[in-house]
């Protein structure tokens, strides 16, 4: 049995991932594709950071 909590959220938030969702989702499927989205974005943040901060470690490859 899978195990479940209930958290209070407003109504508000409720609604817009409502909206977030497709057809049939339910809110843990969203909740799970937000979080997965979201690190998806911070990876991609603290790659473009290393490349702008490292910048001068790389070689383009027009010079291999």
């Amino acid at each position: 049995m899978v195990s479940s909590t209930t958290i209070q959220i407003k109504v508000e938030t409720r609604d817009a991932l409502r909206e977030t969702g497709s057809m049939g989702d339910d809110y843990n499927s969203v909740i799970e594709n937000l979080i997965i989205e979201h690190n998806r974005n911070s990876f991609l943040e603290y790659s473009r950071k290393i490349v702008t901060d490292r910048k001068e470690e790389f070689i383009s490859v027009d010079e291999i």
